[in-house]
């Protein structure tokens, strides 16, 4: 089975736009500057290309639902509805920030560390499931279980 190149770059992108997140959202936890127009940047690309992609995949699991074990679909199912909301928080938590930049008060991910933490561990599920899904649906063929 040859992989679809866009794909391959959704999954490439989303190991650059979480290395990004990890970095601002870090460094905002150890006392560091803000970088929200980088952290905005990611979050725009995010939504017009990774969103898209997920969108696109959606439906292509859907006409291909008959083929996957339940448990396949029900994981399938759980990374994306992971993933929609781990992206509806950072906009969220990004906007906080923001707003707390431009009035010059502490950075919200400094003063909310067990939320920024929680977010992050969160965020990473979403993405380590994201690029497992990639593993086994086009490296490792035989690992996604088709029902019987």
């Amino acid at each position: 089975m040859s992989i679809p190149p866009f794909s391959i770059f959704s999954a490439l992108s989303e190991i650059v736009v979480t290395v990004v997140v990890l970095y601002t959202l870090l460094r905002c936890l150890r006392g560091g500057r803000f970088h929200w127009k980088l952290l905005g940047a990611v979050l725009i690309f995010e939504v017009c290309v990774n969103v898209v992609y997920m969108s696109i995949r959606a439906q292509q699991a859907e006409a291909e639902g008959s083929e996957l074990a339940a448990g396949m679909r029900a994981f399938y199912a759980a990374h994306g509805i992971l993933s929609l909301l781990m992206l509806v928080a950072l906009i969220t938590f990004y906007a906080l920030a923001v707003v707390d930049e431009k009035t010059g008060r502490p950075n919200w991910f400094r003063r909310f560390p067990t939320v920024t933490w929680t977010f992050l561990f969160f965020w990473m599920t979403s993405v380590v499931s994201g690029e497992a899904i990639f593993v086994m649906r086009y490296l490792l063929p035989g690992s996604a279980p088709v029902s019987t």
